[in-house]
């Protein structure tokens, strides 16, 4: 037997779990590698992506409020803290993101499972309302 093989035999027998790769995971405990969540907010219309590329977290920013057509931005964000995620992105995005499983319906009656509560948005001054979140 390997020695590689020799520890999650041990573990298996004594009952333990190896912890998983957290690329196996996801980003931040949030997003499924190759999956995306998006934020959208209304009134007015724009959102927040968070995808998960080969194991680090990026953001764009889709902005449908300036100028004749939607535009998106990609960038980056930096995570504070987990389960609520508190994050910063560097369109200016910054805000919470809490697990509600079925707690949050968006402006079409869907139910969703994250609800996303903004602190800062470009070109948007508060107060911010709290909106759902989708995993594409």
């Amino acid at each position: 037997m390997r020695a590689t093989s020799i520890v999650p035999a041990i573990m298996s027998i004594l009952g333990f779990t190896a912890p998983a790769m957290a690329a196996d995971v996801s980003c931040n405990g949030l997003v499924t590698s190759g999956d995306t969540m998006i934020c959208s907010g209304f009134e007015p219309n724009w959102a927040v992506e968070l995808s998960c590329v080969g194991g680090t977290m990026q953001s764009s920013f889709i902005d449908a409020f300036s100028g004749d057509g939607i535009q998106t931005t990609p960038g980056t964000v930096v995570f504070s803290s987990e389960d609520p995620w508190t994050f910063e992105t560097s369109h200016g995005i910054s805000g919470t993101i809490a697990a509600t499983p079925g707690g949050c319906t968006d402006e079409s009656d869907a139910v969703r499972d994250y609800t996303f509560t903004p602190t800062a948005a470009p070109g948007l001054s508060g107060p911010f309302f709290p909106f759902c979140c989708r995993m594409r």
